[in-house]
């Protein structure tokens, strides 16, 4: 089976485009203050969950990176260590990254 595929399939499907609004808060601050807190989820969730991988992929310290998960589940109101959440997130993360390439393709 071609996981990559099926993904990249999933990312065009507008079925995602609920998932967003669970990370609109993240996009919102990073907008507003200039930070990562986008990239550091989606870090966290390529670092398989594990915050010390995430860290040291951000080069970030790792109070650092524990500071900005706290930040995240503060602004987003979830747990994303439940899998469901998690799930649901790294949808919202994959939705995200259609709007990107979206916004690329047609300035």
């Amino acid at each position: 089976m071609d996981v990559e595929r099926l993904i990249r399939a999933l990312s065009l499907s507008e079925d995602l485009v609920p998932f967003r609004a669970l990370v609109e808060p993240l996009v919102e601050h990073d907008r507003g203050r200039g930070s990562d807190l986008v990239k550091t989820l989606r870090t966290y969730f390529a670092a398989g969950a594990n915050a010390s991988e995430a860290a040291d992929r951000l080069f970030l310290h790792r109070n650092s990176m524990t500071y900005r998960l706290e930040r995240i589940g503060k602004l987003t109101g979830l747990d994303f260590r439940e899998p469901g959440v998690a799930l649901a997130l790294q949808l919202g993360l994959l939705s995200l990254e259609r709007g990107e390439r979206d916004e690329d393709e047609h300035p």
